[in-house]
């Protein structure tokens, strides 16, 4: 069992070759299952990615009164909501659980939720969730660490609402909040992440209306019948995806990558395309080959989608010490976002830093050394850096990984890496063949 005595001991200097099957989307995975509780009798989510973070939910499941079972890639969800109160057991081991606020405010009009958990990867207020709750008629308060929230009036009237910057968990909320108001709600300024599509596309099948989903602007007409849980497929990964397609481009490797939806990934697919990495697209199919490809620099912005993804901005860090010039890297969204740069120093890395901003001179060398993640993309990140450092790693944290990728070290073995997951307190042990 993978915990905090466990590291990933990585050689690097070898290309990435092969072909990669990218699971279902873990961030869209979070919110379809909140959304699934709003119906009645039994619901599927497929394509599902095997990741400890669905261990969590579980636990939120139970707790409201609702059982999940996760087998074969597939979720199922039964039951109906009893309980309008969480605790903090499981709320705190996940960002999304922020979603139940959403879900028991739309079935129950009242929900006591603590303040979620996640990635410790900067502020992230509930601000702008919070202001969408008060906008229907929600009377709401944070009181020892829990959020508690009450209508004045149930069911509520549908709103229009702008929201000030386009957080995907407050359009979430928005959306889960309007499934259950007594007339249209229209979202001004929401975020248009694929996984907004990925959860409006799951409400419509369970019978509410929703238009402009993907757009700044998305209009919910709820449904005068109860919701009916249904059977969805979950979208494929496009982190995932861009993780690959930057590992595999920064060790000069080639690859194939298969379940993709390129449309979700063009801020990616160009900048590595202009850096000078080979890359053709087909309808599913991501094919990559930066062999004998002299990298140029990159220039970045983290952006809300279609941007560049903040998720993926550690792994573009990493990405320009390959390159031939000056890289820039900038994060606006999570300005702090740069934690897996420090633990860097240690390999002889070399940047400049200005607040949100970093400047990487490509083409240096770095070397091997003991590291440790502090959250998924980050540990994700480090596993990168010492994919193409000169000698011996061992990474810390893999727990992170686990909560974000599903058979990431399999994968990463299959396509030619040289590694081994190890038990410090019992080396002696192979449990290589259980994760990889």
């Amino acid at each position: 069992m993978i915990n905090n005595k466990t590291y990933l001991q990585v050689n690097g200097g070898k290309a990435l070759r092969g072909e990669v099957e990218i699971c279902g989307s873990k961030n869209s995975i979070l919110a379809l299952i909140p959304t699934m509780c709003l119906g009645n009798g039994k619901g599927m989510l497929t394509n599902i990615s095997e990741i400890s973070d669905i261990d969590a939910m579980k636990g939120i499941l139970d707790e409201i009164g609702i059982h999940l079972t996760c087998e074969n890639n597939t979720v199922i969800i039964k039951g109906n909501m009893v309980y309008s109160d969480l605790s903090k057991q499981y709320v705190s081991k996940i960002r999304a659980s922020n979603l139940f606020l959403g879900v028991l405010l739309a079935r129950f009009g009242k929900a006591t939720v603590p303040l979620s958990g996640g990635d410790k990867i900067g502020n992230r207020p509930i601000d702008i969730h919070l202001y969408v709750f008060n906008k229907f008629g929600i009377h709401t308060e944070i009181i020892d660490g829990y959020v508690k929230c009450e209508a004045t009036q149930f069911p509520y009237k549908g709103q229009k609402i702008f929201l000030r910057f386009p957080s995907v968990g407050a359009t979430e909320n928005a959306m889960l909040v309007a499934s259950a108001a007594d007339s249209e709600t229209i979202i001004y300024n929401a975020a248009m992440e694929p996984e907004i599509v990925d959860m409006a596309i799951l409400f419509n099948s369970m019978g509410v209306k929703i238009s402009g989903a993907g757009t700044p602007v998305i209009h919910i007409k709820p449904s005068v019948k109860k919701l009916k849980r249904t059977i969805h497929e979950v979208m494929p990964d496009r982190l995932e995806v861009g993780t690959f397609l930057f590992m595999i481009a920064a060790t000069k490797g080639s690859g194939i990558i298969k379940n993709v939806i390129p449309e979700h990934l063009i801020s990616v697919i160009t900048i590595l395309s202009d850096s000078g990495a080979d890359i053709k697209v087909d309808e599913n199919t991501i094919h990559i080959d930066a062999a004998n490809c002299e990298l140029k620099p990159i220039n970045i912005d983290a952006l809300p989608f279609p941007g560049f993804p903040t998720d993926l901005q550690p792994f573009a860090t990493v990405y320009a010490l390959i390159c031939n010039g000056k890289s820039t890297i900038k994060d606006t969204i999570f300005p702090v976002r740069f934690n897996h740069l420090f633990e860097m120093n240690r390999m002889g890395m070399v940047y400049e830093s200005l607040y949100s901003q970093v400047i990487i001179e490509g083409m240096q060398k770095i070397t091997g050394t003991t590291m440790t993640g502090t959250d998924i993309r980050m540990c994700a990140a480090l596993v990168m850096a010492a994919l193409i450092a000169e000698g011996e790693s061992k990474i810390y944290g893999l727990e992170h990984i686990l909560r974000g990728y599903d058979n990431f070290f399999e994968k990463l073995f299959d396509l030619g890496a040289d590694i081994a997951v190890i038990d410090e307190e019992n080396p002696e042990i192979d449990i290589k063949t259980q994760y990889i």
